[in-house]
């Protein structure tokens, strides 16, 4: 087997430069590979940086401009570029473990698995913050579903440490376009929705440890706003792939009186423990989450109220 291992990256020339390093180190006894890094519309130096780095790869780094800003449009492009039948969805700010490749050509030889998704552990700057427990760092796209090898939801693999085969994407098409992140919008379950097509079409699913990865956190993300906004984005994706029957207006009376009940307990957590506790960051973290579960159900709905919609389209690729 061969894996197309793509890399979509928007003005991170720094961050893609650790990561091609790391993916220098590969072991590549089983099989061949190339690595597609998709420079999603940057303005920064991404093309020197792989055009500098290109020598330690034989020629199987390929470069791909795609002007057309969007996450998701990224990795559609990436698919259509791809060579080999297995493509391998990795974040350009991710330390690969030697043996990614191996462990990843072993699972799809050993099984009919559609897609197989890896652990990735999170590697901080500093220490990790007080008021940030373990169960909220999968909000930092932590993924840790223990140590063996298993069955996995949709919602339980991520594109940071992501492989699936092209046939099945041929078959379900692409990341839909009107989700993912776009530029610094963090818009997200693209993933999850791509990956529930495939279940549902009969596909399986596994989790596999030992394909491993170290996603470095920024600094810039160990601040309390952004997970605000991380899980704010990621409920208004999630919105977006309810199915008609689930939006109606009787639900979004019942996510606004969520809505209500969590701004009260932000505000009494924030008093009784004050505004740097991990209780305020907490119920402020789930407040966030219910906010944009009601706008993107508003949002929903008022089509509705003047002519309706048609669901949207997703062509061979995805594209909205």
């Amino acid at each position: 087997m061969g894996v197309s291992i793509a890399i979509a990256t928007h003005n991170r020339a720094g961050e893609l430069e650790l990561t091609l390093s790391s993916l220098s180190q590969l072991r590549t006894s089983t099989g061949d590979y190339e690595i597609l890094v998709i420079d999603n519309a940057s303005t920064d130096g991404s093309p020197e940086v792989v055009r500098a780095l290109a020598p330690h790869f034989g020629g199987k780094l390929r470069y791909i401009r795609e002007s057309q800003l969007g996450l998701s449009v990224a990795r559609n492009r990436a698919i259509a570029e791809a060579t080999y039948e297995i493509i391998g969805f990795l974040d350009d700010d991710v330390d690969v473990e030697p043996g990614w490749l191996e462990k990843i050509d072993a699972v799809f030889a050993q099984t009919d698995a559609a897609a197989v998704g890896g652990r990735a552990l999170l590697a901080y700057p500093t220490a990790r913050p007080p008021w940030l427990d373990e169960a909220s760092e999968g909000l930092l796209t932590k993924v840790d579903l223990g140590m063996r090898r298993r069955s996995a939801q949709a919602d339980e693999l991520y594109g940071l440490n992501l492989c699936i085969r092209k046939d099945w994407i041929a078959r379900v098409g692409g990341f839909r376009i009107d989700l993912g992140r776009v530029g610094g919008c963090l818009l997200s379950s693209e993933e999850a929705e791509l990956l529930g097509r495939i279940v549902a079409a009969g596909g399986e699913l596994l989790y596999e440890p030992t394909a491993l990865v170290a996603h470095r956190v920024p600094p810039d993300r160990l601040r309390r706003r952004w997970f605000f906004s991380r899980i704010y984005w990621g409920k208004r994706g999630h919105a977006k792939m309810l199915p008609d029957g689930d939006v109606s207006c009787h639900e979004l009376a019942r996510v606004t009186w969520h809505v209500i009940r969590a701004i009260y307990i932000t505000g009494r957590e924030s008093i009784v423990h004050g505004l740097e506790s991990g209780e305020a960051f907490r119920a402020g973290v789930s407040l966030a989450a219910k906010a944009g579960s009601w706008i993107g159900l508003g949002g929903r709905l008022w089509p509705k109220f003047r002519r309706g919609t048609d669901p949207v389209p997703v062509s061979p690729l995805g594209a909205a």
